[in-house]
Parts: structure tokens; C-alpha cells; sequence
């Protein structure tokens, strides 16, 4: 078991090491131990030009032999260069209880000072590493979900203010508009508020993207050109035997537009897409102390099913 040094790209055998070692535990654990940004980054290739906007995550993995054509990954660690930075790690789940996470945390603490490290699922094991180490939660994001089937699943009716309409995302031509309204919808928020060109552009090459259930409710009032006043991104995944499950990806509201009952209304567009979909279920994440979305999210049907924990070193 050696760790090898940080970096900010991985080898393609370790890429495809990595992708291997997340599917095992995520079918171990029941949860996925990774965010959808680092998946992003684990697949980025060496030879892939680095975009202007930017700021690539920092890879560590532990291998059994390293340098070998048929080396494993046993352990591996990412590092959001963020401020302050945040980090996820995932042990395969045959080489867990001997050293190789605990490794990992111990260089992550030793590189990157004030790092937040998230726990998704807040699994035992993880509260207990945690503990060892001196970490202390610090956010909690919370998963959560309602039907979109049967009893308890019907949807109130939306109303949109006069001169607003709905419309789908069109790939080449709202992207920047859209980025505009999200960085201001989310200016105070840790990571949704930074998406760039890149993360958007990856995520439309992404195969679950479908334009038609990524909603825009603008403003047609006044003589200019629309404006965009809010938006409903849903996320639909899906098998070779039809979709598996529905999300609520991301809901915003042009500040200037708050309190005219929008986020409600776009919400509820969502949840009838997914819906339309033949979905049963959906989910949604929510910050634990956002009171007023946690608000919202109850009138609507959606309850707690899942949490995922930030931890820190006391005082970071």
C-alpha cells in the first residue's frame, strides 16, 4: 500500500481505476461517495487542454503496486481548491479498516489546511474517522424526496405572473444568460453559485442532459428583448430499461424577482416534467439551514431521506 504523490490530472488506467472502485462502493454503501463535480474531474484525461475558467481538483490515490500496468487503486482522495478547500475520499470497500483512508485524510489535513471534508451519507464509519482525527461537522446537506406517483402525489395547480412564460433551455444560445441569473440566484452559495461555462458546458455532454426539462420562466413585460427571471434544471438518469430516477437539480430565482411566488411556480414545472417522465419519486439537495427552501420543500410533499456532512478541524 503506497500513497502517491497529489496531482492534478490522472492517468487514464487510474481514471478508469478510480470509476471501477466508486461503482463498488457506492453499491456497498447504498450511497455515492463522490460529487457529481469530482466524477467530472476523475474522468478528465491527461492530454485534455485545462479551460481558462477553470481550477482543476487535485487527485491522491493509494495503490497497491504502483507504476505497474495491473496496480489497483485502493483508496482515493479529492481536493477542491476552493476557499476554504473541500475534499471527498472512497476506500474500496474489500480494503477498509486498514489504514488506507486514514492514510489519505492524514495527508489531505497535512496539505491543505482548513480543508472541509464531506461524509455523503454520514455513514458510521465516517463519523468515526472523523472523530479520530478531530473533525467537527460543520454543513449539513440534506437529500430530500417526494412521490410523484399515487397516494400523497398530486401537485398544486402553477401561476405564473402576467407576461411570464416557460420555455426550454437552448444549448448555444442561454448559456450565458443563464450563468448570469445562477451566480446571482446563488451568490451566497458554496458551490452552485461558481458554476462557469465549463461546468455547464460538461454537464449539457453529459448523457442525462435533456434541454426539455431544463426550464426558463422569463419576463416578457416592457419593450426590450425577454428576461430570465428564474429556472428549473431537472435531472433524469436513466437505464437501457428506462428512467431510474428524477431529480430536482437545480431551482433559481433572479434576485429582482424574489417574493412573486416564482420559486414555488418553477418548482412545481419541474416536478410535473419528471413526472410526465414516469417517474415515481423525486429528489432534490437543500442546505440543513436553508429554512426558507426547507419551508418551501415541505408545503410541497418532499421530506429528509438522506444527509451528507461537511467536517472540519475545530475553529476552520
Amino acid at each position: 500500500m503506497v500513497n502517491q504523490p497529489s496531482s492534478e490530472r490522472l492517468q487514464p488506467r487510474q481514471s478508469a481505476e478510480v470509476s471501477a472502485l466508486v461503482v463498488r462502493a457506492t453499491q456497498h454503501d447504498g450511497v455515492r461517495p463522490l460529487s457529481e463535480q469530482t466524477v467530472l474531474d476523475v474522468r478528465r484525461l491527461p492530454d485534455e487542454p485545462t479551460p481558462p475558467d477553470a481550477t482543476p481538483g487535485v487527485h491522491l490515490v493509494v495503490e497497491d503496486h504502483p507504476g505497474e500496468i495491473d496496480a489497483r487503486v485502493l483508496g482515493y482522495a479529492h481536493v477542491e481548491r476552493s476557499d476554504p478547500p473541500s475534499a471527498e475520499i472512497v476506500v474500496d470497500p474489500e480494503h477498509r479498516r486498514g489504514g488506507v483512508g486514514g492514510a489519505l485524510l492524514q495527508q489531505v489535513l497535512e496539505e491543505y489546511p482548513g480543508v472541509r471534508v464531506w461524509a455523503h451519507g454520514d455513514l458510521v464509519p465516517a463519523r468515526k474517522m472523523a472523530d479520530a482525527f478531530g473533525l467537527r461537522p460543520v454543513r449539513d446537506l440534506w437529500q430530500m424526496a417526494r412521490p410523484l406517483s399515487g397516494e400523497w402525489s398530486e401537485l398544486p395547480e402553477v401561476d405564473l405572473p402576467e407576461g411570464f412564460a416557460v420555455r426550454p433551455f437552448q444549448v448555444g444560445q442561454d448559456e450565458q444568460a443563464w450563468l448570469a441569473v445562477n451566480a446571482r440566484s446563488f451568490a451566497a452559495h458554496a458551490e452552485q453559485g461558481r458554476m462557469t461555462l465549463t461546468d455547464l458546458t460538461d454537464r449539457i455532454n453529459e448523457p442525462w442532459f435533456d434541454p426539455h426539462g431544463f426550464l426558463l420562466v422569463e419576463d416578457h413585460n416592457g419593450d426590450g428583448p425577454p428576461r430570465l427571471a428564474g429556472f428549473h434544471w431537472t435531472k433524469v438518469e436513466s437505464s437501457g430499461q428506462g428512467p431510474t430516477s428524477g431529480e430536482v437539480y437545480v431551482v433559481g430565482v433572479d434576485p429582482d424577482y424574489q417574493g412573486r411566488g416564482l420559486g414555488k411556480a418553477v418548482t412545481v414545472l419541474g416536478l410535473r416534467h419528471l413526472r410526465a417522465c414516469g417517474l415515481d419519486t423525486a429528489t432534490l439537495y437543500v442546505d440543513g439551514d436553508n429554512e426558507p427552501a426547507l419551508a418551501t420543500y415541505h408545503r410541497l410533499g418532499f421530506e429528509r431521506s438522506m444527509v451528507d456532512v461537511m467536517y472540519a478541524v475545530d475553529g476552520a
